[in-house]
């Protein structure tokens, strides 16, 4: 009679130790978001900074103090750059560095003739260091009255009222202008017309559809990359070819604002169900941030799943 042979014992699963590099990996996931924000709002400051804000608060204090309209504005709020504290004695012509030696700075006979040697220097534009004025003293007192928040508060309002005239019949007419006279400079000419093209593309005011964002089979096949289409494509290239072929912006991580403008056959995209702002985000973050609706199981978890199948496959396989 023969017996049948016991089951065999189920195999216990080891339990897996995961590895630092897991936890690494981990961090990185975890904190690139927000040191990726953190690189874009310091590089969009420091550019403003330099580049909007110091120029125009460069350009208010050179309206105070270099003419007399703006001298008459520092003294309604007690800057008098006629004041002693500001004076540059260097830049005094002899005598009157020998009256300020032997009588004294607040002597009369030394202002007398300090009032006489700046006398002819008193127009509307003021020279500092021909009067004898110390430009850094000066322009530390400015300011200490005129904070540099200024700038940027002139900056917000400059962009408002651009803005604004734009929006009307003249201020377009302007533009209109200056894009002629951009695009028949020699050297302007071959960079201005695009560079207007791409900021318009990604400061437009319109919404894109959630179909204009796609996966594109880039850079070669059975490889995809989020695109965005852009337009419906070249007529001499549908002709060509007998078919739609679109065109297709493809943006590279982790600045989207450069990228490569391809054409596809329409059928050959995948729709995506994200908006512009999600596949920016995704792209931005080189894949990390991958939208809820989106995300698909964990590795590790189909890793484990694949792992139980072929342990219950195996102990069928074993004879009885």
């Amino acid at each position: 009679m023969n017996q049948t042979a016991p089951d065999p014992k189920p195999k216990k699963s080891r339990p897996r130790i995961r590895k630092p590099k897991n936890f690494f990996l981990r961090g990185i996931i975890t904190i690139l978001p927000a040191v990726l924000t953190l690189f874009i709002l310091v590089t969009v400051v420091q550019f403003a900074q330099n580049y909007v804000t110091t120029p125009i608060n460069t350009t208010i204090y050179w309206l105070l103090e270099g003419n007399a309209v703006g001298w008459k504005v520092l003294k309604s709020v007690d800057v008098d750059p006629l004041a002693p504290e500001f004076l540059e004695s260097e830049n005094l012509p002899t005598d009157v560095q020998e009256a300020l030696r032997n009588f004294g700075i607040n002597s009369p006979a030394f202002e007398d003739r300090l009032e006489k040697f700046r006398e002819p220097g008193l127009g509307f534009f003021r020279d500092l260091q021909g009067l004898a004025i110390n430009p850094y003293k000066l322009r530390r007192e400015v300011r200490a009255v005129v904070h540099p928040l200024v700038g940027v508060l002139v900056s917000l309002l400059l962009v408002l009222t651009l803005g604004y005239l734009t929006s009307g019949f003249l201020g377009r007419r302007m533009i209109a202008a200056v894009d002629r006279a951009a695009q028949n400079l020699p050297v302007i000419r071959s960079v201005y017309p695009y560079t207007k093209q791409l900021v318009e593309f990604f400061a437009a005011e319109t919404e894109f559809d959630f179909d204009t964002v796609v996966a594109a089979p880039y850079p070669s096949e059975g490889v995809w990359a989020i695109a965005f289409v852009t337009s419906p494509g070249l007529r001499t290239v549908h002709k060509a070819l007998g078919a739609r072929y679109v065109s297709v912006f493809v943006p590279t991580s982790p600045m989207p604002m450069t990228g490569f403008t391809i054409f596809i056959r329409e059928d050959r995209l995948i729709p995506l169900p994200l908006s512009v702002d999600e596949a920016l985000r995704v792209t931005v973050s080189a894949g990390v941030l991958i939208p809820a609706a989106e995300q698909v199981q964990e590795l590790e978890d189909t890793l484990e799943v694949l792992g139980a199948e072929m342990n219950e496959k195996e102990s069928k396989d074993e004879p009885t």
